[in-house]
């Protein structure tokens, strides 16, 4: 006996808000697996037995968002807040989908009426921050995080969060200031050591910035993003064979990434191994995108002047 078969009973019987619960229910479940659809007709069948059940029409917007049905799931969440609206939950999250969909000004207004009801909630706070950052407010966005940092100064995210953003904005010094405030609060956090190499690097400090990707693979070894910009340090600073054996590294868990086999056989060809830079040329030719036509082209450049050496 299917689901639905299951429910024929309840489908036929006099709408309630027990039968309302009982179909939200099995939409979360569904939600759980990603079965999108199938929550979408439990939802459905939620809101029918009782229209007003607020997180039904919630629940319905949220994942109509994630369908990208940007239009039918707006309103959704206005129906959801409307029964309720003292949520500063629906107004979160009817903000974090207008922001997916780039429409910063109404997202905004739901933040801000989210906060006025739960002012010190770090969640709200950096969803705010993040939205404002892509709308390119990056000092209202840096501001919010300087609060989020001082409400938890023990939580190493909220300095992650801040230092992405203030790297996006082009403020490179504060953020490796940020990531290094994130690992000295959490020295496992990885991906912050990794962060800060990357700005380092970004910067011509490569001889720092090998600590750090160092110290991302020390809690990360699988890593392979700081295996091949480790790589990419020491190639500029002229470390060629310790380079390629980074490269070496990642294409024995990334077998047919172009960019790597090109990485190496360009460090090969630094090297005088003419021969061996020419198969890891063609193996990145082999493995290239169509599309990536500057990869290309840079494949076939490095071939040809390998094979004149």
């Amino acid at each position: 006996m299917g689901l639905f078969d299951k429910f024929k009973k309840q489908e036929n019987a006099a709408p309630n808000e027990a039968d309302s619960a009982m179909w939200l229910a099995q939409a979360e479940s569904y939600i759980r697996l990603k079965r999108y659809t199938d929550a979408l007709h439990c939802l459905d069948k939620a809101i029918s037995c009782d229209k007003e059940n607020p997180l039904a029409w919630h629940e319905k917007g949220r994942i109509l968002a994630m369908v990208n049905e940007e239009k039918a799931s707006i309103p959704c969440y206005d129906r959801a807040i409307e029964l309720r609206p003292d949520s500063a939950v629906y107004y979160h999250n009817k903000g974090d989908t207008l922001a997916t969909f780039h429409r910063y000004g109404e997202a905004d207004e739901c933040f801000k009426k989210a906060l006025s009801l739960a002012p010190d909630d770090v969640v709200f706070l950096t969803s705010h921050a993040r939205m404002l950052s892509l709308a390119k407010k990056y000092k209202e966005a840096d501001d919010i995080m300087a609060r989020v940092c001082d409400l938890e100064p023990r939580g190493p995210e909220h300095w992650f969060n801040r230092a992405t953003m203030l790297f996006d904005c082009g403020k490179v010094d504060d953020a490796i200031s940020c990531y290094k405030a994130a690992v000295t609060i959490a020295p496992g956090h990885a991906v912050s050591y990794f962060n800060c190499a990357n700005a380092l690097s970004s910067q011509g400090k490569y001889e720092e910035s090998l600590f750090y990707y160092d110290k991302a693979l020390k809690y990360e070894r699988s890593m392979t993003g700081a295996m091949n910009n480790k790589g990419m340090a020491l190639s500029c600073l002229g470390k060629h064979e310790e380079a390629y054996d980074c490269f070496r590294r990642v294409l024995l868990a990334l077998p047919n990434d172009a960019n790597t086999w090109y990485n190496k056989g360009y460090e090969q060809m630094l090297l005088g191994k003419y021969a061996d830079s020419i198969v890891s040329f063609d193996k990145a030719l082999s493995f290239a995108n169509g599309n990536d036509r500057e990869l290309i082209n840079k494949c076939r450049e490095a071939k040809e002047k390998a094979a004149r050496s």
